[in-house]
């Protein structure tokens, strides 16, 4: 093991586990996975993993720490990461040992006195858990004629104009909820969900769209908060604006218009995925417009230039083509809010709680925590909250 004048054993626990988020505060799992790190005779290191699950596979791509070097005087010449990659845990399988950062050490030789691991921390993982036996396939109802899944269409209104582009998404089955265990408590527990095919908007609800039903309703147009209307995401508007705006589409094209139910809506922003976003676990500027690491202010970085609201379609799409399901503004859904609701919801085609105070608001907002941004979030409000950072985004039926 380590000499002891080179530093001591480290002992980091990465608890895969159910992260609970009380109001009073965070308690944690006790169950997951444990890795011990230690460091051996400050050569390299060793992950000890444990996986306490009977009946849950891991996979992990990588488990990583960050080491601290020193030479034999005790002088600081390096920090590394060191890194151990598809690590694969068996259901029940007690200990698993990955030696790994060898070659840290035999370069450093090459240009200091004695170089020897002395510390290791900033612990961090992306194990997930994987299905040990293949779940059955989902056969999906047939789509109604001409509705062909990926496909991007605009209804005509009665002036012959256009409406807003809407993506056709395919039938199918998804784990709904915190699958990273690192979430509040409302997102648990995981369940799979199906729902049918539906359209839902390409993008959120603009100014510019919500405006022309404002003009041709008589109803009077939310505040830009002096930020730009035109193709920035509509603000500041109640949930029964939302749904109003949705009727009114809906008789000025003959097709069924509707807020998305928070399981279509979260089916649809994470698009086959299961990570934390769409594109992985690490949030990033170069993906949405999300605020500072502290509540609550907008912040701008990177490909995100906007610390209010950005134009629409300003960052990349998911894998069904949906813009700005994480960050830019929060997006009322139909389902009435329920603490507890995903302990008891249906299997096919969840509509929420059938009484309740609040409603559930989905996605996040330009100036939420990247913690606050991940696709299993669950917002709620009043029917009559009226909030710079809330929009909506419509549905449509088949």
């Amino acid at each position: 093991m380590i000499k002891a004048s080179f530093g001591k054993v480290v002992r980091l626990w990465l608890l895969v586990a159910i992260l609970i988020m009380p109001q009073a505060g965070v308690a944690e799992s006790p169950l997951g996975i444990a890795v011990d790190v230690v460091i051996h005779e400050g050569r390299f290191v060793i992950f000890y993993l444990t996986n306490f699950y009977e009946d849950k596979a891991f996979r992990c791509p990588f488990i990583r720490v960050r080491a601290t070097v020193k030479d034999r005087q005790g002088n600081i010449v390096a920090l590394r990461s060191i890194t151990a990659r598809n690590v694969a845990l068996p259901a029940g399988s007690r200990e698993k040992q990955e030696e790994v950062g060898k070659e840290i050490i035999q370069k450093l030789e090459l240009q200091f006195d004695q170089p020897r691991i002395v510390d290791v921390s900033d612990p961090y993982h992306n194990c997930q858990s994987i299905q040990t036996t293949p779940p059955p396939p989902v056969t999906p109802p047939p789509l109604p004629n001409n509705f062909l899944a990926g496909k991007v269409f605009r209804d005509r209104l009665k002036d012959g104009s256009l409406g807003p582009e809407m993506v056709r998404i395919p039938a199918g089955s998804f784990r709904m909820g915190d699958i990273q265990g690192s979430g509040f408590s409302n997102e648990k527990p995981v369940h799979k969900v199906s729902v049918g095919a539906f359209a839902i908007g390409k993008y959120e609800v603009t100014f510019a769209e919500y405006d022309k039903f404002a003009q041709a309703t008589g109803k009077s147009k939310p505040s830009d908060s002096g930020w730009g209307r035109g193709n920035r995401p509509v603000i500041r508007v109640f949930w029964d604006d939302a749904t109003a705006y949705a009727s009114w589409l809906s008789k000025q094209t003959g097709k069924k218009y509707r807020l998305p139910t928070e399981a279509e809506w979260e089916y649809a922003a994470r698009a086959g995925t299961e990570t934390k976003y769409w594109w992985g676990n690490r949030a990033s500027h170069d993906y949405m417009n999300y605020g500072t690491e502290e509540c609550c202010d907008g912040f701008a970085k990177g490909k995100d230039r906007w610390k209010y609201t950005a134009p629409v379609g300003s960052f990349g799409a998911n894998p069904f083509g949906l813009h700005d399901v994480h960050g830019n503004v929060l997006e009322w859904v139909s389902d009435i809010y329920s603490r507890d609701y995903y302990s008891s919801s249906p299997r096919s085609n969840p509509k929420g709680p059938s009484t309740g105070r609040y409603r559930v608001l989905r996605g996040s907002s330009w100036d939420f925590t990247a913690r606050l941004a991940g696709v299993a979030t669950r917002g709620v409000g009043p029917d009559s909250l009226r909030y710079y950072s809330i929009g909506f985004r419509l549905l449509r039926q088949p």
